[in-house]
């Protein structure tokens, strides 16, 4: 047994677990990225650090959860989210595989969406509201408590907007803000002077089964996994089987 133990084989087996490790928890992220579907119906307020970790992805159980965050407005970062309507429903494309084009009758008009930097130095977008006259919106200012839902980046697998709609994606916000940004955007459900409130695009849970393109990497990372223990085992043998050749060859060099 002491044969797997050299200074040289220890190095060979702490890379191998490392890369195991990697992998599995690769496949782990993978699995809960395919889960785009939730049993929760819940209405409980939660605090913002529960639905959106810092530097991790938006779970699909904090889509459409109330929430409220502090923090202060980044007055040089604003997103303007031009040819939409207040009522997000009404923006989602039924058939994501063709092109839907709509007529509508209610105003269209811009999303303002401000970037605000919360107490932990992280950035969060924040949509405020809905207007139709951009240049009568003031700068946002100040540090102010806003209470929302929060909402997918719209690249989200299975979205898509109809008229063309560009989406308000998270490396939009990223590119927009001066800090690490969150993933995935607040809709504001307190009133903003001047801002018409904007139903969001997911008004409840998500419930749209798995993402199997998620499910295959998920499987593509326990196959890796399986290769490097089996690289790993190979190695360490070789090593070992190495070593012992090297023994023999010294044995008998030595009785000569």
């Amino acid at each position: 047994m002491s044969r797997y133990l050299t200074l040289r084989l220890f190095a060979i087996h702490a890379l191998g677990a490392l890369a195991v490790v990697a992998c599995l928890i690769l496949a782990a992220w993978q699995w809960d990225r395919a889960h785009v579907q939730t049993a929760s119906t819940s209405t409980e307020v939660k605090t913002f650090a529960e639905l959106s970790p810092l530097r991790d992805y938006l779970p699909v159980s904090s889509v459409a959860m109330p929430t409220s965050v502090t923090g202060t407005w980044q007055p040089d970062e604003r997103i303007l989210m031009p040819e939409r309507v207040s009522n997000g429903p009404e923006m989602v494309n039924p058939d994501p595989a063709s092109e839907v084009i709509l007529e509508w009758a209610i105003p269209i008009g811009y999303w303002v969406v401000d970037i605000m930097e919360l107490d932990d130095g992280s950035s969060l977008g924040v949509v405020r509201g809905f207007t139709t006259a951009v240049e009568d919106i003031p700068t946002a200012n100040g540090v102010e408590t806003i209470t929302g839902v929060m909402q997918p980046s719209e690249d989200f697998p299975g979205l898509k907007l109809v008229n063309g709609i560009k989406p308000l994606t998270t490396a939009m916000i990223v590119a927009n803000a001066r800090t690490i940004a969150h993933d995935g955007y607040l809709v504001a459900t307190s009133k903003s002077a001047e801002l018409e409130l904007v139903t969001p695009i997911f008004t409840e849970p998500i419930s749209q089964g798995l993402n199997w393109r998620n499910v295959m990497y998920t499987f593509n990372w326990i196959l890796f996994a399986v290769i490097v223990c089996f690289m790993w085992i190979r190695v360490a043998r070789d090593e070992v089987q190495l070593a012992q050749i090297a023994k023999n060859h010294a044995d008998l060099s030595h009785d000569n």
